[in-house]
């Protein structure tokens, strides 16, 4: 028995691992939204300080929808095989640039490194003009988030306005996560109310239950 418990360990830590790894590959493969994940009043006010800055006075947020960029070597997924390919090829030879780049650098004496890839986020949102209630274009702005350590527990968090963008541009690849994350959100929507109508079920079953375990006290009680 002693011979076979190293092995039942092994399989015991892949079958809890194993799911684990997948699951986080495929995390990383897939862009995501943060308007669920961020402080929503931090996302309003870059809004109103970009319509500030924009002189864009009169003006009420109607709608506000928050996606973070993706990294330089995200490959979308949905893309056709040759548009895949021709990413991973630009990432290679990028790769490869930089790499003659860093042996270049090191022999002059003067070593680089990876430049930091910046925090980026896009934000989507409609205004609507406060006294005439007519509704503007939708519009989109680039803000980066650059956090600064104050000591070893905390971090100066500060959001800078990059800019306008092409909010038609943007939406070309915003636009499915959002529709995956309202289908995500309608399933999560669905699903409670079934679990809560399972509830309701059990505890109207529960009262029957007792309610009939009651009416039969009652009726041996009489005939006693």
């Amino acid at each position: 028995m002693n011979s076979f418990l190293p092995i039942i360990i092994l399989i015991a830590i892949a079958a809890i691992g194993i799911p684990i790894y997948l699951k986080k590959r495929k995390n990383k493969s897939i862009p995501s939204s943060v308007s669920t994940h961020k402080n929503k009043d931090e996302v309003w006010k870059a809004v109103k300080q970009y319509l500030k800055d924009s002189n864009d006075y009169g003006k009420e947020i109607i709608d506000c929808y928050v996606a973070k960029r993706n990294s330089i070597d995200f490959v979308n997924p949905n893309l056709s095989p040759y548009l895949k390919n021709k990413k991973r090829a630009e990432i290679k030879i990028r790769k490869w640039q930089f790499k003659q780049k860093k042996k270049a650098a090191k022999l002059t004496g003067k070593p680089i490194s990876q430049p930091k890839e910046h925090e980026l986020y896009v934000v989507c949102f409609t205004t609507k003009q406060t006294k005439t209630g007519v509704i503007d274009k939708p519009r989109a702005i680039e803000c980066e988030v650059i956090n600064t350590r104050i000591n070893k527990k905390e971090y100066d968090r500060k959001i800078i306005i990059n800019g306008l963008l092409d909010y038609d541009k943007e939406m070309e690849w915003i636009a499915p996560i959002k529709f995956a994350e309202t289908v995500k959100n309608a399933k999560t929507i669905k699903q409670q109310q079934k679990n809560e109508q399972r509830k309701q079920r059990k505890i109207i079953k529960q009262k029957n239950k007792t309610k009939h375990k009651i009416e039969k006290a009652k009726t041996a009680a009489k005939e006693k």
